[in-house]
């Protein structure tokens, strides 16, 4: 349909429903867990991919390939990022487990020692013990075994549970 004549429709008003369609879909990907939040990288691709296919329905082919090229290598660039220099920078969920006669308060203490980047999130208690969630961020020398095998011989801990 080379040459449409746009004179009795208002593109913008198709381009505002996309908008309102891709901004509901957007949000509901993104998703909070913990103490980390996922699906940006999904909505943003949501949000490219809406305007890419308003550039092909607007027959603009040249800026639909040259935003289509430019999201592909954005998004290789930034999965290389995230795997190659930031994976320590990811937040880990600690669990610990903690016998009931045991102060939560040196335990706390004693893990953020070996976590020195890492806050409470929360604490419970219940029959078999009292347990402590912590968001951190791990140091970039230790891996997760050795870091679970340190707070494991924390004083009261009987146990962890670690989730990146």
């Amino acid at each position: 349909m080379a040459g449409a004549n746009y004179a009795h429709s208002d593109p913008t008003r198709i381009a505002a429903q996309v908008v309102t369609g891709v901004g509901f879909l957007g949000g509901g990907a993104i998703l909070r867990e913990g103490a980390t939040v996922r699906g940006l990288t999904t909505a943003a691709s949501l949000w490219i991919t809406a305007a890419v296919g308003l550039a092909v329905g607007l027959e603009r082919w040249a800026a639909a390939v040259f935003a289509t090229a430019v999201s592909i290598l954005v998004l290789i660039g930034v999965r290389w990022f995230e795997r190659e220099l930031l994976p320590s920078r990811r937040l880990l969920e600690v669990t610990l487990t903690v016998e009931l006669a045991t102060p939560l308060d040196h335990v706390v203490e004693q893990a953020k020692a070996v976590l020195p980047k890492s806050r409470v999130l929360s604490i419970s208690y219940d029959p078999d013990g009292q347990k402590v969630v912590m968001a951190a961020r791990p140091p970039a020398d230790n891996s997760l075994t050795d870091i679970a095998e340190h707070l494991r011989e924390l004083g009261g801990v009987h146990g962890v549970a670690i989730s990146a």
